[in-house]
């Protein structure tokens, strides 16, 4: 199921991920391959123009035209989780298979309020509690893959931890590329009986264009992930008093990426390890590596630049600025907050002296 929202300037990329990607192979007896695509009206004249929100079901050498849709389901807002519902429920409904990969197609920014699925015409974006309340309500997928930028964050990953059993995204910005489904749909071909996290490490591996991609584990492992940034946050704040400039020395050590407060959560703890004295502190940091290991299921980075990419990232900011510019009120809503005391953290962090 790819969940393709065009209502943007990407508009131009759906007809060419369609007909060079998605509809490369198409569907078969054991692979179906669904698509919900919707455009901006009047921003790219290809492909008929066309202005509605269609559906597709894939299949060989098929180009993304009204004539080859399914349905028209008129003007839709994908930002709007009963859109991703109606979607989800549709094509579990029409294609019914042992296996279900969801992926969201579109531009991406981290966990921020309206930073994914931005639809330009009804103003709006997908954000993680709607994204949970689809699922609630559309059932579990087994994978799920972010066509999309900076999206392998370890808040994203928590969103879909009750819901999914692993996930395939980018830590950095991806280009026009992107996942490459044709590789994708190939081995589902090959394989119809993929589990969940050999999919996601297809996922990612699809992509070798961009400057990093993985596919993480969302099992009893990743809940002992989260489990090791609560207690490491809690360290830290404690450690708070003494460490503050040894934290700031890290941070400007740590891989960050596009957006500079989105950072390696590896090299975060690694270099924290190596500024502080605290020996609680220093056990905490490892504690997060080795958590982080175990649920890192393929993670591809390229040049010297992304060398220290190890396939999922932390919010960290630093100035009182940038919890305004990223939307830090959203934070405490989302599950991972809830299940750990990073936003205490970031909170003492940011704005106590």
């Amino acid at each position: 199921m790819v969940y393709m929202d065009g209502d943007n300037n990407l508009e131009s990329y759906i007809a060419l991920d369609f007909a060079n990607e998605l509809a490369a192979l198409g569907s078969n007896r054991d692979v179906q391959v669904v698509a919900l695509a919707d455009r901006t009206p009047g921003y790219d004249k290809s492909a008929g123009d066309w202005t509605g929100t269609l559906l597709f079901h894939a299949t060989q050498g098929m180009t993304a035209t009204p004539e080859n849709a399914v349905a028209d389901w008129g003007e839709r807002n994908m930002g709007d989780p009963q859109t991703l519902i109606d979607f989800m429920t549709w094509t579990k409904s029409t294609y019914r298979a042992s296996h279900y990969a969801l992926v969201l197609w579109d531009h991406g920014g981290m966990w921020r309020p309206d930073g994914t699925m931005w639809d330009t015409t009804s103003g709006d974006g997908l954000d993680q509690d709607e994204i949970a309340v689809a699922l609630a309500s559309a059932g579990p997928v087994d994978v799920v893959g972010y066509d999309a930028c900076q999206s392998a964050t370890i808040e994203v990953a928590a969103t879909w931890r009750p819901y999914c059993q692993a996930i395939a995204a980018s830590e950095e910005t991806i280009g026009m590329t992107g996942i490459e489904y044709d590789l994708v749909i190939a081995a589902l071909r090959a394989n119809p009986a993929l589990t969940a996290t050999e999919c996601a490490v297809k996922i990612a591996e699809s992509d070798a264009s961009d400057p990093e991609f993985s596919a993480v584990a969302l099992g009893a492992d990743y809940d002992a992930l989260v489990a090791a940034v609560d207690q490491w946050a809690v360290a830290l704040t404690a450690g708070l008093p003494v460490e503050r400039s040894a934290y700031a020395s890290a941070y400007r050590k740590t891989q960050n990426f596009y957006t500079p407060v989105n950072v390696d959560l590896y090299d975060m703890a690694r270099e924290i390890q190596a500024q502080v004295s605290d020996p609680v502190l220093k056990a905490c940091c490892q504690s997060v590596i080795d958590a982080l290991m175990a649920v890192v299921l393929a993670e591809r980075h390229a040049g010297n630049k992304y060398a220290d990419c190890h396939g999922l990232t932390i919010f960290w900011p630093q100035r009182q600025q940038d919890l305004a510019w990223y939307d830090f009120d959203y934070y405490p809503t989302m599950r991972f907050a809830q299940l750990t005391q990073w936003d205490e953290f970031l909170t003492a962090y940011v704005l106590s002296p």
